[in-house]
C-alpha cells in the first residue's frame, strides 16, 4: 500500500503524524519547525523530496531505502532525522541528511552512501560501513561529530571508510573499531584550509590485502598481524598530524607505514600516555607528525617494532627518468630536521650538488649529472647536536 503525504504547519505538542511506513513516489513532504513526523517501520523513497525543518523520527527495525533520483532532503533542510533501532539498514542511492542521530546501542548497516551536512550523533551505536566513503560528514567543524560510546566499524568484507571534511587547525576524531577492539584516529591539520580525509580500520592481517609484513626496511623488525589503518586524502594539501589511540597493553612500540607501494617503513612517532579524552581503554597514543598523505592514495599504517637506528632513512638508489617513480633521491624524515646541509660528490671528489636545508621540496633530481655512483655527506642538527651521515648513492638514467 502506497501512502502519499504533504505536511504543512505541524507544531510539536499540538499536532504530529504517525505512520507504520511511507512510500514516496513523487510527493514533496514539508516538516515545519517544531513539527514531528513519526514513522514506525520503513521509509521507501522513489521520487519527491523532504523539506525537513522540524523532526523526523523512525522507530523499529525497518529500512531506509532511497532508490530515487535525488538525495531525499531539500538542501535548505535544517531539521533532525532520528533513528532508534536494534538493527537497521540504509540501502539504495546516496542520502544527504541535515542533522542525523543514530540512537541507542543498535547496529546500523550502511549498504548505501550516507552524507551528513550539519551534525552526526552516533550515541552508543555501531555503524557498519560496507563501501568506500559510505559515511561522510560534510560539516567542517571538529564538533560536528557527537558520540557517547558509539563507533564506526569498517572491517566488513568490502572495507568501508569514514570521511570527514576539515577546515580548522584542530583535532578531528575518527572513532574506529569493532565489537572487540577500539582503535581511534585523531587528525589535526596544520592550517585552516579545506581538506577531506577518509579513515578505515581493518582487524585483519595487512598481508591479506597486499601489504606484506615480510616486505620491510631494515629498520622494521616486526609488523602487527592483527589490524591496520588506511588513511586516504580526498582533497586538500595541508600538512597533517595523525594520532593513533591504542590500549595501554599494546605490545608494539612504534608506528610503521607502507611506502612506495613496496614495503613497510617506520613512521616517526612519539608516545603519549594517559590520554583519556575519548575512551579510558585507549589511554595510550602514538603521535605521528607530518603524515605523508598524497591525494587519492590509500596509505596504510600499522603498529610494529623498529630498531634503535636514528630517525633518518637514506635511499641508496634512484632513477630520474621522468616516469614519476623514484625520480629523486629521498631522505625519509628530513623535513623534521630543517637545520641541515648536504653535499654530493662524484667518484673523483668533485662537488656536483649542494643544498642548505635539504627537504622534500628540494630532493635532488640528478639532472646536472650522469648515471653513476655518488657520495653524500649530510650534516643534520638532531636534539641540539650536529650529526653527520655519509653514504653512497647509485643513480641510473634510462
Amino acid at each position: 500500500m502506497k501512502k502519499h503525504f504533504c505536511f504543512f504547519g505541524f507544531f510539536l505538542l499540538q499536532s504530529s503524524a504517525l505512520f507504520a511506513q511511507i512510500v514516496n513516489d513523487g510527493v514533496k513532504l514539508t516538516i515545519e519547525k517544531d513539527a514531528l513526523l513519526y514513522v514506525n517501520g520503513t521509509y521507501y523513497h522513489k521520487e519527491g523530496e523532504i523539506l525537513n525543518n522540524g523532526q523526523m523520527v523512525l522507530e523499529g527495525n525497518g529500512q531506509w531505502d532511497n532508490y530515487g533520483s535525488n538525495k531525499v532532503f531539500a538542501p535548505a533542510s535544517v531539521g533532525t532525522v532520528e533513528f532508534n533501532a536494534v538493527n537497521l539498514a540504509f540501502a539504495g542511492y546516496t542520502t544527504n541528511f541535515p542533522h542525523l542521530v543514530l540512537k541507542g546501542s543498535g547496529i546500523y548497516d550502511l549498504k548505501a552512501k550516507v552524507e551528513v551536512r550539519l551534525t552526526l550523533n552516533i550515541e552508543d551505536a555501531e555503524i557498519r560501513v560496507a563501501a568506500p566513503e559510505a559515511l561522510t560528514l560534510l560539516n567542517e567543524s571538529p564538533l560536528s561529530l557527537r558520540r557517547n560510546k558509539g563507533f564506526i566499524n569498517t572491517s566488513l568484507g568490502v572495507e568501508g571508510s569514514f570521511l570527514r571534511s576539515m577546515k580548522a587547525d584542530e583535532a578531528y576524531l575518527f572513532p574506529m573499531g569493532t565489537k572487540t577492539m577500539m582503535r581511534f584516529v585523531v587528525l589535526k591539520p596544520k592550517d585552516k584550509s579545506e581538506n577531506a580525509v577518509a579513515v578505515s580500520f581493518i582487524d585483519k592481517d595487512p598481508s591479506a590485502a597486499g601489504y606484506s609484513r615480510l616486505s620491510k626496511t631494515n629498520t622494521v623488525t616486526e609488523v602487527n598481524d592483527q589490524y591496520y589503518h588506511i588513511l586516504k586524502r580526498m582533497s586538500g594539501t595541508s600538512g597533517m598530524d595523525a594520532m593513533f589511540q591504542v590500549s595501554p597493553t599494546e605490545k608494539f612500540s612504534s608506528v610503521v607505514t607502507w611506502v612506495r607501494n613496496i614495503q613497510w617503513d617506520r613512521a616517526l612517532s612519539a608516545t603519549v600516555q594517559n590520554n583519556n579524552a575519548f575512551l579510558p581503554e585507549l589511554s595510550q597514543a602514538f603521535l605521528h607528525k607530518n603524515a605523508d598523505l598524497p591525494l587519492a592514495n590509500n596509505v596504510a599504517f600499522a603498529f610494529g617494532q623498529i630498531t634503535n637506528a636514528g630517525p633518518l632513512s637514506f635511499y641508496n638508489a634512484f632513477s630520474p627518468d621522468g616516469d614519476g617513480k623514484n625520480d629523486t633521491w629521498e631522505v625519509k624524515n628530513i623535513d623534521l630536521f630543517p637545520d641541515n646541509d648536504l653535499k654530493i660528490f662524484d667518484r673523483s671528489g668533485n662537488l656536483v650538488h649542494r643544498v642548505n636545508g635539504y627537504s622534500s621540496a628540494k630532493f635532488w633530481d640528478g639532472q646536472n649529472a650522469t648515471s653513476g655512483t655518488y657520495v653524500y655527506i649530510l650534516r643534520v642538527k638532531i636534539d641540539g647536536a650536529d650529526q653527520y651521515f655519509k653514504g653512497v648513492i647509485t643513480m641510473v638514467k634510462n
